[in-house]
């Protein structure tokens, strides 16, 4: 009787293995992976899901150890424009200047990315997003850089008009929209 049940076991293992070979080698290169094409929403759902799991079981309970003063959100604002705003944009609105399509979408920060704690914003930023083009910062940047990175984050949906006319004085393009915009992104 269990050798029955293990040769069915075996049997129903060796089936999956099989049809898991084909989807993976006949199938999936099929599809369109360009960056361009919209994915399908189960794929969008599964990494979403995947991803938020990931960063919430890995990124520390910790709050942002920086005040928002004013010497604090000058150097977070420039920590900020050399190392996000070629992506993210100088307003974190996404307009990117390399021109160019990304998927996932660059993630839109105009609104100081709500759905994320200081301490899962700082996980990935420290580690990046593989296949997202997010790259790690944590190797190369200390921590204090990488929570100023944050208090900026934090601070976007509270730009003044003086701020906004600011960074688009100092940052040319970078608050432009042109022909390879993301669209409406996502608002993690």
């Amino acid at each position: 009787m269990i050798t029955k049940i293990a040769g069915r076991f075996l049997v129903l293992v060796g089936a999956a293995v099989i049809l898991g070979a084909f989807v993976l080698i006949i199938v999936m290169p099929q599809l369109d992976w360009g960056a361009i094409a919209k994915p399908p929403m189960l794929e969008k759902r599964l990494a979403g899901i995947v991803l938020r799991r990931w960063v919430r079981r890995d990124a520390p309970p910790v709050h942002n150890p920086l005040v928002a003063t004013a010497d604090n959100l000058k150097t977070a604002r420039r920590e900020f424009q050399e190392h996000c705003a070629i992506c993210h944009g100088a307003d974190g609105s996404a307009h990117n200047l390399l021109g160019a399509d990304f998927y996932p979408p660059i993630a839109r920060l105009e609104r100081g990315a709500p759905g994320w704690s200081d301490g899962e914003l700082y996980f990935i930023i420290a580690n990046g997003i593989r296949y997202t083009g997010m790259p790690g910062f944590g190797a190369n940047h200390g921590p204090d850089d990488i929570w100023r990175a944050i208090l900026w984050i934090r601070h976007l949906p509270h730009l003044t008009e003086a701020e906004r006319a600011e960074l688009r004085q100092s940052r040319p393009g970078l608050m432009e929209h042109n022909e390879h915009d993301q669209g409406p992104g996502n608002d993690d």
